[in-house]
């Protein structure tokens, strides 16, 4: 076995990582896995969902439970070892010399404190002697949180009331405050648009240069790996497959599962609507209803659509809220519509009113003012009245963002994607059973994971867990609020692809909101672009893409790598 180079910022060799199950089962989720980090690196841990990249960032932080999973190998962080040392000693490492951004912030953050008061306890808990007095920790916080684009003003605000894309800043704030020697990024840019994405990169980049910290940056996303990794490791059931400089990779890589992941994700010269290539089939074919062909014309009506559309939060004073200045607008005069058969994509950065448009649409949340209709009738008052808002959700189902969040981790797979059937439907339940097991097979799942229950699948599996249960009832609108973020860009084809089928069969209609321009680019039909609760620019895919009149859609376009 090759010793350790005592530069490295981390070495793992043989690492091998198991999960005990029911029944004294053991699943293996890292195999016998060995790679370097040098200091002032950036390594790029490559691979699909399930395929232990983020158990190898957990091992090195050494968070994962004893009483559960067995750990094996070495460790190495700075020459100090992780696996098997006392808590005490691997506590004392994690926030001073090797930091992690987790992949899921709302899990992550407290929700009873200030994200302020979070990253100054994060500070003041490594703090030097004589260094840890509040008010140097409150100035630590600031201005860090002001590095990662979040203003100073925002501190005593809590993580519910910030985007997900705001929340994954103020981890990736907790992480650098104390400048360790190591941060692992387990998906860091997942839920940022294209700006912040490369302002968190850029943040990345500065801070290697500045102090020499090494970045092991676990993705699933190729162009972040592209534009940021000196090299990359890629990684398939466990094991490590091929590992090499970047661009060599990219460029030439010798395994064939290396060359399909790099296939599989879209760029914005990829042909709108053709069917992308995936890890079992490479070769893209052309989809149903590709692009070139001929749609059948709009609709005198259409699907859905808001006109006037207005939604504020907060600026009232009430017993347990005392109301801090005016409301805030979360949307602003928008008017969208979407006809029949078509996909809208809805484009912006975080916290720019999508999500709360796509939540009005879909009978979840009440508007101050505006016109709401799905097929010519009024839903606007969907969300306060349930009657409605369960008529409705037989026609519009809506596929989360968080895959954590959103799916109840004391049912079963079989309960969650079986549930809209029951109460929707007069089918039994063997049925409903081979409806579900239909379903899971679509999206890339295995019929046996119907028994399993949520927290025994990856963040990506998850994600696939809540399409299904979205397309249970044959919606004719689904709204997908980044319905693939969290997926590795193999899955992620599959699932694109999967959409445009379902979209030619069923003549299914999409809400899309997503800040990934290429993917955005590839599958939809029309685009709207949205900035600080109003839309800036709005039209067919190629008007917008190729010949954009917006300054800000100009901005996004340059950011996309």
């Amino acid at each position: 076995m090759t010793t350790p180079a005592l530069s490295a910022a981390l070495s793992v060799r043989d690492l091998t990582v198991s999960f005990r199950g029911r029944g004294g089962t053991e699943t293996t989720a890292v195999d016998g896995l060995s790679f370097e980090l040098e200091r002032g690196e950036v390594l790029g841990l490559v691979g699909e969902s399930g395929s232990g990249k983020s158990t190898v960032g957990l091992a090195a932080m050494g968070l994962h439970d004893p009483a559960r999973t067995r750990v094996s190998g070495s460790v190495l962080v700075g020459g100090t070892q992780v696996v098997g040392a006392p808590e005490s000693a691997v506590r004392a490492l994690r926030g001073s010399r090797i930091g992690m951004v987790f992949q899921d912030a709302l899990a992550a953050l407290s929700p009873f404190h200030t994200v302020g008061a979070q990253v100054a306890e994060a500070w003041r808990i490594h703090a030097p002697a004589g260094a840890g007095r509040r008010a140097e920790a409150r100035e630590k916080a600031l201005a860090m949180l002001e590095r990662v684009g979040i203003p100073a003003a925002r501190a005593r605000d809590y993580p519910h009331q910030f985007s997900g894309g705001m929340r994954q800043r103020v981890m990736i704030a907790m992480a650098l405050v104390n400048s360790p020697d190591v941060v692992i990024a387990d998906e860091p840019t997942t839920a940022l648009d294209a700006r912040v994405q490369r302002q968190i990169l850029g943040l990345l980049a500065e801070l290697r240069e500045e102090s020499g910290t090494a970045v092991l940056l676990v993705t699933h996303d190729v162009g972040v790996v592209a534009g940021t990794c000196d090299r990359m490791l890629v990684m398939r059931g466990g094991r490590g497959l091929e590992e090499g400089p970047t661009r060599k990779l990219l460029t030439d890589a010798a395994h064939p599962y290396t060359r399909a992941l790099i296939g599989a994700a879209p760029t914005l010269n990829t042909v709108p609507g053709t069917r992308l290539p995936t890890v079992d089939v490479p070769v893209p074919v052309p989809a149903p209803d590709a692009a070139g062909q001929e749609r059948s014309p709009a609709p005198a009506r259409p699907l859905a659509e808001v006109v006037g559309l207005r939604v504020e939060f907060g600026g009232r004073r009430g017993l347990l809220r005392r109301g801090r200045g005016g409301a805030v607008q979360a949307v602003r005069d928008v008017s969208l519509r979407i006809d029949a058969g078509e996909t809208l994509g809805l484009v912006g950065e975080s916290g720019s009113g999508k999500s709360t448009t796509a939540r009005v649409l879909a009978g979840l949340q009440r508007p101050t003012s505006g016109d709401v209709r799905f097929d010519g009738r009024d839903i606007s008052r969907a969300a306060g009245d349930t009657r409605l808002r369960r008529e409705l959700s037989r026609d519009v189902q809506l596929v989360f963002q968080d895959p954590y969040a959103s799916l109840n981790p004391r049912r079963t797979v079989e309960e969650i994607v079986t549930t809209p059937l029951r109460v929707h439907t007069g089918l039994d339940k063997g049925e409903r059973r081979a409806r579900a097991a239909e379903l899971l097979e679509q999206v890339g799942l295995r019929t046996d994971h119907l028994h399993r229950y949520p927290h025994e699948f990856s963040g990506g599996q998850r994600q696939r867990i809540g399409i299904a249960r979205a397309l249970a009832l044959r919606p004719r609108l689904v709204i997908a609020d980044e319905p693939v973020s969290a997926l590795d860009v193999s899955v992620q084809a599959q699932v694109l692809n999967l959409l445009m089928d379902l979209r030619a069969e069923l003549g299914l209609s999409l809400l899309f909101v997503s800040h990934d321009l290429a993917v955005v680019r590839h599958f939809c039909d029309r685009v709207a672009v949205m900035r600080a609760g109003s839309v800036v620019e709005s039209g067919p895919r190629d008007e917008v893409f190729d010949d954009p009149k917006a300054p800000y859609t100009r901005e996004l376009l340059a950011a996309t790598m």
